[in-house]
Protein backbone atom coordinates (compact mmCIF):
# COMPACT_ATOMS: atom_id res chain seq x y z
CA UNK A 1 0.00 0.00 0.00
CA UNK A 2 1.04 3.29 -0.77
CA UNK A 3 2.02 5.85 2.04
CA UNK A 4 -1.18 8.41 2.22
CA UNK A 5 0.41 11.81 2.21
CA UNK A 6 -1.96 14.33 4.19
CA UNK A 7 -1.15 17.62 5.41
CA UNK A 8 -1.80 18.66 9.06
CA UNK A 9 -5.65 19.08 9.47
CA UNK A 10 -6.45 16.21 7.54
CA UNK A 11 -4.07 13.21 9.54
CA UNK A 12 -6.47 12.23 12.41
CA UNK A 13 -9.01 11.34 9.28
CA UNK A 14 -5.78 9.26 7.77
CA UNK A 15 -5.46 7.58 11.06
CA UNK A 16 -8.77 6.49 11.58
CA UNK A 17 -8.32 4.57 8.11
CA UNK A 18 -5.66 2.32 9.87
CA UNK A 19 -7.90 2.56 13.15
CA UNK A 20 -10.76 1.33 11.68
CA UNK A 21 -9.16 -2.14 11.19
CA UNK A 22 -8.23 -2.54 15.07
CA UNK A 23 -9.60 -6.36 15.80
CA UNK A 24 -11.86 -6.45 18.78
CA UNK A 25 -13.97 -9.34 20.51
CA UNK A 26 -16.54 -10.26 18.21
CA UNK A 27 -15.43 -7.61 15.66
CA UNK A 28 -18.09 -5.41 17.75
CA UNK A 29 -15.33 -1.91 17.18
CA UNK A 30 -16.60 -0.41 19.88
CA UNK A 31 -14.12 3.27 19.97
CA UNK A 32 -14.39 6.08 18.27
CA UNK A 33 -11.99 9.41 17.46
CA UNK A 34 -13.48 12.63 18.29
CA UNK A 35 -11.65 15.47 16.81
CA UNK A 36 -10.60 18.38 19.34
CA UNK A 37 -8.43 20.27 16.79
CA UNK A 38 -6.19 19.54 14.13
CA UNK A 39 -3.56 18.41 16.97
CA UNK A 40 -5.89 17.20 19.64
CA UNK A 41 -8.40 14.24 19.49
CA UNK A 42 -10.52 11.61 22.29
CA UNK A 43 -10.77 7.80 22.13
CA UNK A 44 -14.37 7.45 22.98
CA UNK A 45 -15.42 4.09 24.03
CA UNK A 46 -19.53 3.13 23.07
CA UNK A 47 -20.69 0.90 25.86
CA UNK A 48 -23.36 -0.28 23.61
CA UNK A 49 -20.76 -2.24 21.59
CA UNK A 50 -19.17 -3.69 24.92
CA UNK A 51 -19.65 -7.62 25.98
CA UNK A 52 -20.57 -6.33 29.82
CA UNK A 53 -21.56 -10.13 30.18
CA UNK A 54 -18.88 -11.70 29.47
CA UNK A 55 -16.19 -9.27 29.72
CA UNK A 56 -17.76 -7.25 33.02
CA UNK A 57 -14.40 -5.76 34.31
CA UNK A 58 -13.37 -4.83 30.71
CA UNK A 59 -10.31 -6.95 30.82
CA UNK A 60 -10.50 -7.85 26.99
CA UNK A 61 -11.88 -4.47 26.23
CA UNK A 62 -9.39 -2.05 28.02
CA UNK A 63 -7.10 -4.36 26.10
CA UNK A 64 -8.69 -3.10 23.26
CA UNK A 65 -8.37 -0.09 23.66
CA UNK A 66 -4.61 -0.50 24.06
CA UNK A 67 -4.77 -1.85 20.42
CA UNK A 68 -6.62 0.73 18.77
CA UNK A 69 -4.40 3.52 20.78
CA UNK A 70 -1.20 1.56 19.41
CA UNK A 71 -2.83 2.11 16.10
CA UNK A 72 -3.63 5.35 16.01
CA UNK A 73 0.50 5.68 17.03
CA UNK A 74 1.60 4.02 14.85
CA UNK A 75 -0.21 5.68 11.75
CA UNK A 76 1.01 8.90 13.07
CA UNK A 77 4.51 7.94 13.25
CA UNK A 78 3.96 6.58 8.98
CA UNK A 79 2.64 10.61 8.82
CA UNK A 80 5.66 12.45 10.78
CA UNK A 81 4.07 12.89 14.15
CA UNK A 82 4.69 11.85 17.60
CA UNK A 83 1.47 10.80 19.38
CA UNK A 84 1.09 11.33 22.82
CA UNK A 85 -1.48 9.70 24.76
CA UNK A 86 -3.17 10.61 28.50
CA UNK A 87 -4.98 7.70 29.19
CA UNK A 88 -7.88 7.70 31.78
CA UNK A 89 -7.76 4.52 33.72
CA UNK A 90 -11.85 4.20 34.87
CA UNK A 91 -13.98 1.06 34.69
CA UNK A 92 -15.72 0.57 31.60
CA UNK A 93 -19.54 0.33 33.24
CA UNK A 94 -19.62 2.54 36.13
CA UNK A 95 -22.74 1.57 37.80
CA UNK A 96 -23.54 -0.84 35.77
CA UNK A 97 -24.07 2.04 33.13
CA UNK A 98 -24.10 0.29 29.51
CA UNK A 99 -25.24 3.43 27.08
CA UNK A 100 -22.26 6.47 28.22
CA UNK A 101 -20.26 6.76 26.13
CA UNK A 102 -16.74 7.06 27.91
CA UNK A 103 -13.68 9.43 26.99
CA UNK A 104 -10.63 7.26 28.11
CA UNK A 105 -7.69 8.58 26.17
CA UNK A 106 -6.75 12.36 24.60
CA UNK A 107 -4.33 12.02 22.05
CA UNK A 108 -2.26 14.27 20.78
CA UNK A 109 -0.50 14.58 17.50
CA UNK A 110 3.49 16.34 17.51
CA UNK A 111 5.04 17.30 14.48
CA UNK A 112 8.75 15.23 14.12
CA UNK A 113 11.93 16.45 13.74
CA UNK A 114 12.69 13.22 11.48
CA UNK A 115 11.44 10.11 10.67
CA UNK A 116 10.04 7.60 13.00
CA UNK A 117 11.31 4.44 13.91
CA UNK A 118 8.28 1.86 13.72
CA UNK A 119 6.39 -0.66 11.89
CA UNK A 120 5.32 0.02 8.58
CA UNK A 121 1.70 1.56 8.65
CA UNK A 122 0.42 -1.21 6.14
CA UNK A 123 0.87 -4.07 8.24
CA UNK A 124 -1.73 -2.55 10.34
CA UNK A 125 -4.26 -3.47 7.08
CA UNK A 126 -2.22 -6.99 6.16
CA UNK A 127 -2.79 -7.72 9.33
CA UNK A 128 -5.91 -10.75 9.60
CA UNK A 129 -7.33 -13.97 11.65
CA UNK A 130 -7.04 -17.07 9.61
CA UNK A 131 -9.57 -19.41 10.60
CA UNK A 132 -8.48 -21.51 7.56
CA UNK A 133 -6.57 -24.95 7.87
CA UNK A 134 -2.70 -23.95 8.30
CA UNK A 135 -0.04 -25.91 6.22
CA UNK A 136 1.02 -28.19 8.72
CA UNK A 137 4.58 -26.58 9.77
CA UNK A 138 5.90 -24.81 12.39
CA UNK A 139 6.51 -21.44 12.40
CA UNK A 140 10.17 -20.15 11.53
CA UNK A 141 13.14 -19.77 14.25
CA UNK A 142 13.46 -16.03 13.44
CA UNK A 143 9.71 -15.63 13.65
CA UNK A 144 10.00 -17.15 17.17
CA UNK A 145 12.67 -15.58 18.01
CA UNK A 146 10.92 -11.99 16.88
CA UNK A 147 8.46 -12.53 18.90
CA UNK A 148 10.32 -13.02 22.21
CA UNK A 149 12.29 -10.16 22.25
CA UNK A 150 8.84 -7.69 21.40
CA UNK A 151 7.16 -9.63 24.33
CA UNK A 152 10.32 -9.37 26.44
CA UNK A 153 10.68 -5.97 25.64
CA UNK A 154 7.23 -4.96 26.77
CA UNK A 155 7.62 -6.66 29.95
CA UNK A 156 5.91 -10.17 28.75
CA UNK A 157 7.03 -13.50 27.90
CA UNK A 158 6.19 -15.20 24.33
CA UNK A 159 6.31 -19.46 24.88
CA UNK A 160 5.05 -21.37 22.18
CA UNK A 161 5.30 -25.59 21.21
CA UNK A 162 4.99 -27.21 18.35
CA UNK A 163 5.16 -30.85 19.19
CA UNK A 164 1.72 -32.76 18.06
CA UNK A 165 1.01 -34.12 21.44
CA UNK A 166 0.92 -30.37 23.06
CA UNK A 167 -0.85 -29.15 19.81
CA UNK A 168 -3.78 -31.62 19.71
CA UNK A 169 -4.01 -31.03 23.47
CA UNK A 170 -4.76 -27.52 23.04
CA UNK A 171 -6.97 -27.73 20.25
CA UNK A 172 -9.23 -30.30 22.34
CA UNK A 173 -8.68 -27.90 25.57
CA UNK A 174 -10.37 -24.80 22.96
CA UNK A 175 -12.89 -27.87 21.67
CA UNK A 176 -14.35 -28.03 25.12
CA UNK A 177 -14.27 -24.35 26.10
CA UNK A 178 -15.93 -23.20 23.41
CA UNK A 179 -18.95 -26.20 23.97
CA UNK A 180 -19.16 -24.62 27.33
CA UNK A 181 -19.62 -20.80 26.16
CA UNK A 182 -22.21 -21.90 23.86
CA UNK A 183 -24.34 -23.69 26.66
CA UNK A 184 -24.03 -20.81 29.30
CA UNK A 185 -26.90 -18.86 28.39
CA UNK A 186 -26.32 -15.35 28.77
CA UNK A 187 -22.72 -15.09 27.25
CA UNK A 188 -24.46 -17.06 24.32
CA UNK A 189 -26.96 -14.62 23.95
CA UNK A 190 -24.96 -12.12 24.30
CA UNK A 191 -22.52 -13.43 21.07
CA UNK A 192 -25.63 -14.19 19.41
CA UNK A 193 -26.29 -9.98 18.91
CA UNK A 194 -22.52 -9.91 17.22
CA UNK A 195 -23.01 -12.91 14.55
CA UNK A 196 -23.91 -12.35 11.65
CA UNK A 197 -25.62 -14.96 9.07
CA UNK A 198 -25.91 -13.83 5.75
CA UNK A 199 -23.65 -11.45 2.88
CA UNK A 200 -26.67 -9.01 3.19
CA UNK A 201 -26.79 -8.89 7.39
CA UNK A 202 -23.01 -8.08 6.83
CA UNK A 203 -23.10 -5.69 4.52
CA UNK A 204 -25.95 -3.54 6.51
CA UNK A 205 -23.72 -3.60 9.94
CA UNK A 206 -20.64 -3.80 8.71
CA UNK A 207 -19.47 -5.44 11.87
CA UNK A 208 -19.85 -8.71 13.85
CA UNK A 209 -18.70 -11.93 13.60
CA UNK A 210 -19.35 -13.29 10.02
CA UNK A 211 -20.41 -17.16 9.67
CA UNK A 212 -18.51 -16.44 6.33
CA UNK A 213 -15.20 -15.37 7.91
CA UNK A 214 -15.94 -18.40 10.66
CA UNK A 215 -16.15 -20.84 7.80
CA UNK A 216 -19.92 -22.09 8.43
CA UNK A 217 -22.75 -22.28 6.49
CA UNK A 218 -25.24 -19.16 7.77
CA UNK A 219 -28.20 -21.55 8.51
CA UNK A 220 -25.95 -23.85 9.90
CA UNK A 221 -24.50 -21.36 12.36
CA UNK A 222 -27.75 -19.97 13.28
CA UNK A 223 -28.85 -23.36 13.80
CA UNK A 224 -26.08 -24.01 16.48
CA UNK A 225 -26.82 -20.89 18.68
CA UNK A 226 -30.25 -21.40 18.44
CA UNK A 227 -30.82 -24.78 19.82
CA UNK A 228 -27.37 -25.24 21.86
CA UNK A 229 -28.34 -27.87 23.46
CA UNK A 230 -29.84 -30.06 20.45
CA UNK A 231 -25.98 -29.74 18.74
CA UNK A 232 -24.93 -30.65 22.16
CA UNK A 233 -26.80 -33.67 22.21
CA UNK A 234 -24.71 -37.25 22.68
CA UNK A 235 -23.82 -38.67 19.03
CA UNK A 236 -25.08 -35.02 17.24
CA UNK A 237 -22.33 -33.20 19.50
CA UNK A 238 -19.53 -35.93 17.53
CA UNK A 239 -20.95 -33.74 14.09
CA UNK A 240 -19.87 -30.08 15.24
CA UNK A 241 -16.82 -31.92 17.19
CA UNK A 242 -16.15 -32.86 13.06
CA UNK A 243 -16.50 -29.96 11.50
CA UNK A 244 -14.57 -28.05 14.76
CA UNK A 245 -11.76 -30.15 13.49
CA UNK A 246 -11.59 -29.32 9.90
CA UNK A 247 -10.94 -25.68 10.45
CA UNK A 248 -7.83 -26.61 12.87
CA UNK A 249 -5.84 -29.07 10.13
CA UNK A 250 -2.65 -27.88 9.63
CA UNK A 251 -1.77 -26.58 13.44
CA UNK A 252 2.57 -26.54 13.64
CA UNK A 253 2.88 -24.43 16.09
CA UNK A 254 0.30 -22.95 19.66
CA UNK A 255 1.57 -19.75 22.06
CA UNK A 256 0.62 -18.01 24.66
CA UNK A 257 1.81 -14.82 25.95
CA UNK A 258 1.75 -14.57 29.95
CA UNK A 259 2.77 -11.25 31.84
CA UNK A 260 1.20 -8.70 34.31
CA UNK A 261 -2.65 -9.05 34.12
CA UNK A 262 -3.90 -7.41 37.21
CA UNK A 263 -5.28 -4.42 36.69
CA UNK A 264 -6.96 -1.79 33.96
CA UNK A 265 -3.27 -0.44 33.20
CA UNK A 266 -2.26 -4.24 33.16
CA UNK A 267 -4.86 -4.88 30.21
CA UNK A 268 -4.41 -1.61 28.14
CA UNK A 269 -0.90 -2.45 28.27
CA UNK A 270 -1.08 -6.18 27.15
CA UNK A 271 -2.97 -4.70 24.22
CA UNK A 272 0.01 -2.82 23.25
CA UNK A 273 2.02 -5.98 23.65
CA UNK A 274 -0.77 -7.97 21.44
CA UNK A 275 -0.83 -5.58 18.31
CA UNK A 276 2.94 -5.35 17.86
CA UNK A 277 3.64 -9.49 17.85
CA UNK A 278 0.68 -9.56 15.94
CA UNK A 279 2.41 -6.76 13.48
CA UNK A 280 5.60 -9.08 13.36
CA UNK A 281 3.78 -11.84 12.28
CA UNK A 282 2.30 -10.29 9.59
CA UNK A 283 5.66 -9.05 8.54
CA UNK A 284 6.62 -12.55 8.25
CA UNK A 285 3.98 -13.42 6.14
CA UNK A 286 2.19 -15.71 9.08
CA UNK A 287 -0.97 -15.60 10.17
CA UNK A 288 -2.72 -16.25 14.06
CA UNK A 289 -5.75 -16.90 15.39
CA UNK A 290 -6.48 -16.48 19.19
CA UNK A 291 -8.27 -18.89 21.27
CA UNK A 292 -10.05 -16.55 23.36
CA UNK A 293 -12.50 -19.61 24.89
CA UNK A 294 -9.60 -20.74 26.77
CA UNK A 295 -8.20 -17.40 27.99
CA UNK A 296 -11.69 -16.01 29.24
CA UNK A 297 -12.80 -19.43 31.36
CA UNK A 298 -10.69 -19.82 34.60
CA UNK A 299 -11.23 -23.90 34.49
CA UNK A 300 -10.03 -23.87 30.86
CA UNK A 301 -6.76 -21.69 31.29
CA UNK A 302 -5.64 -23.61 34.75
CA UNK A 303 -6.67 -26.84 33.30
CA UNK A 304 -3.94 -25.72 30.66
CA UNK A 305 -1.25 -23.89 33.11
CA UNK A 306 -1.29 -27.47 35.14
CA UNK A 307 -0.74 -29.72 31.82
CA UNK A 308 2.23 -27.97 30.95
CA UNK A 309 3.96 -27.16 34.15
CA UNK A 310 3.62 -23.62 34.23
CA UNK A 311 4.55 -21.74 36.94
CA UNK A 312 1.46 -20.11 39.30
CA UNK A 313 0.03 -17.09 38.03
CA UNK A 314 1.00 -14.97 41.00
CA UNK A 315 -2.20 -13.47 41.26
CA UNK A 316 -2.53 -12.29 38.23
CA UNK A 317 1.04 -10.56 37.86
CA UNK A 318 2.18 -13.45 35.56
CA UNK A 319 -1.37 -14.79 34.09
CA UNK A 320 -1.18 -16.74 30.69
CA UNK A 321 -3.09 -13.94 28.55
CA UNK A 322 -3.45 -14.86 25.36
CA UNK A 323 -3.43 -18.10 24.18
CA UNK A 324 -3.24 -18.87 20.06
CA UNK A 325 -2.43 -20.97 17.04
CA UNK A 326 0.77 -19.68 14.41
CA UNK A 327 0.89 -20.65 10.70
CA UNK A 328 0.84 -20.16 7.48
CA UNK A 329 -2.69 -20.43 5.64
CA UNK A 330 -4.61 -19.45 2.11
CA UNK A 331 -5.86 -15.98 2.70
CA UNK A 332 -8.53 -15.90 4.95
CA UNK A 333 -11.91 -14.21 4.27
CA UNK A 334 -12.11 -10.70 5.42
CA UNK A 335 -14.10 -9.32 8.02
CA UNK A 336 -16.91 -5.98 7.12
CA UNK A 337 -15.42 -3.54 9.11
CA UNK A 338 -17.37 0.14 9.11
CA UNK A 339 -16.39 3.11 6.74
CA UNK A 340 -13.47 4.96 8.18
CA UNK A 341 -15.96 8.21 8.28
CA UNK A 342 -18.20 6.16 10.97
CA UNK A 343 -15.23 6.28 13.59
CA UNK A 344 -15.13 9.79 13.38
CA UNK A 345 -16.62 11.93 15.69
CA UNK A 346 -16.44 15.91 15.04
CA UNK A 347 -15.49 17.62 18.68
Amino acid sequence: MKPIKAPTGAAWLDIARYAVSCPSPHNTQPFRLRIRSDSEADVIFLPRRGLWVADPHGRFTWLTAGIFVEICSIAAHGLGFELDRETHFSPMYPDNDTETPQTIARLTLRRASGPIADFDPALILDRHTSRLPYDGHPISEQLLADLRTEARRTGHSFESRSDREAIDWVIELNRQALFHDMLNDPIRLELVRWLRFSGREEDITGDGLSARCLGFSGPLLHSFFSRPRFWTMPGIRSLVSFLYARSMKGVGTIGWLRGPYVGIDDWYRAGITMIRLWLIVARHGYYWQPYGSVITSDEARLNMIRYFGMPDEKGGTDMVWLLLRLGRSEAPPISNRLPFEDIVLCG
